[in-house]
């Protein structure tokens, strides 16, 4: 009798593009299954094993990338996070801080810390629902500011007990 499959086995890694935790182990699985092929350098032979993992909405995504992202895993990766990275819905103090600090580490990782503009920019496409609605509410001049809708984050979802009280 056959051992059963990890989902780190290269024919069960499949990426349905569903939320930022499946990304981040989709991405590690793969970086793992490359390294166990001796090809983690290997950027083309990486994303054209990627290609074949992609199923629903990540293969949908993908198929609209252009074809320089699609064939290097390097700006592969990088596209992933970008798209599938941590949705922020307004659901508790504790989220805000949470989607706050992934915006910042993928500022800086990108040299663009320094950028409000940029980060403000570069974390719009992350608001859904409760989120979304009260970014849509906000003022251009903080939606475009990063230092301005960080505070106004901070303030419309504060913790329990801070401010007197709940996320408003």
């Amino acid at each position: 009798m056959d051992a059963p499959s990890s989902a780190s086995e290269p024919d069960q890694l499949k990426f349905f593009g569903k939320d930022s935790n499946e990304c981040e182990s989709f991405i590690a699985d793969v970086m793992k299954h490359a390294h166990d092929q001796g090809k983690q350098r290997d950027d083309q032979w990486i994303a054209d094993f990627v290609e074949g993992c992609l199923r629903q909405d990540a293969l949908a995504w993908w198929a609209e990338l252009d074809e320089a992202t699609q064939g290097s895993w390097r700006l592969l990766r990088k596209a992933l996070f970008s798209r599938f990275g941590l949705i922020f819905c307004g659901e508790s103090g504790e989220e805000a801080e949470k989607f706050v600090f992934w915006i910042r580490q993928r500022a800086r990782n990108a040299g663009k810390l320094e950028d409000p503009q940029w980060i403000a920019t570069f974390s719009s496409p992350f608001f859904a629902g409760m989120a979304l609605r009260w970014y849509s509410s906000l003022q251009m001049n903080v939606q475009r500011d990063w230092n301005a809708l960080q505070h106004a984050i901070f303030m419309k979802y504060s913790r329990e007990g801070e401010d007197g009280g709940k996320s408003r």
